[in-house]
């Protein structure tokens, strides 16, 4: 699929910042802290498939930023009882070695409002690291592992830290999870969902959850 973003140019604290904001559909996306230091993303099956070239995105432009503004500010009562409060949060995800501090976010947003932008696209394949098998993820399961998506929330936004390798692992999922989500809550009246603690911190945890709206609602 063919991805369209903003690109903007942020200069703060004599430091220039690329920002990708995406030009697509991102209403139907939703981030949330669950509990302390664990979080959850929901989204239907166009939401999943566009989160995992997020993630890929993200995992090929290491000094760039990703921005994702929560379009909808509150959560859908559906969600609600998940999440510590009602808000729908913004998504940020970047590489660690891009040393961005969450302090400076409130100022950047400012800034993002009154800068100008030019258009970037990019071609993406959402299912590109779906067929992984276990030699391939093994590396993550080791104790020694200091490769993971760090997760920091600040200003009502989630900021995913992350590296190449991760972010690209971490994709894997949310493809297959995007084509089964719907079958499987006709079947089991449950949502589908892809624990990816494997690819966090110690204590912190990240669950991508199937959630069609319509669907839900449908089925009352």
């Amino acid at each position: 699929m063919k991805l369209h973003f903003t690109k903007k140019e942020i200069n703060l604290l004599a430091k220039n910042y690329t920002v990708f904001i995406p030009n697509f559909p991102t209403d139907k996306m939703f981030a949330l802290e669950h509990r302390c230091g664990s979080y959850m993303l929901f989204g239907d099956q166009k939401s999943l498939q566009y989160l995992a070239c997020l993630f890929l995105v993200a995992s090929i432009h290491r000094d760039k930023m990703i921005y994702v503004p929560g379009t909808t500010k509150l959560l859908p009562q559906d969600l609600q009882h998940f999440s510590t409060y009602s808000k729908n949060l913004d998504m940020v995800f970047m590489h660690h070695s891009i040393q961005f501090h969450t302090k400076l976010w409130k100022e950047m947003k400012q800034r993002m409002v009154r800068s100008k932008g030019e258009l970037k696209s990019f071609e993406c394949n959402p299912r590109q690291f779906s067929n992984l098998d276990y030699e391939d993820y093994s590396p993550f399961t080791y104790a020694e592992n200091k490769d993971t998506i760090l997760i920091k929330k600040y200003a009502d936004t989630l900021f995913f830290y992350g590296s190449k390798k991760v972010f690209e692992f971490a994709s894997g999922g949310l493809e297959p999870l995007s084509r089964t989500g719907a079958s499987y809550f006709m079947r089991n009246g449950g949502h589908d969902h892809d624990h990816l603690d494997l690819f966090t911190a110690e204590h912190q945890g990240l669950c991508i959850d199937f959630y069609d709206e319509a669907l839900w609602r449908k089925s009352r």
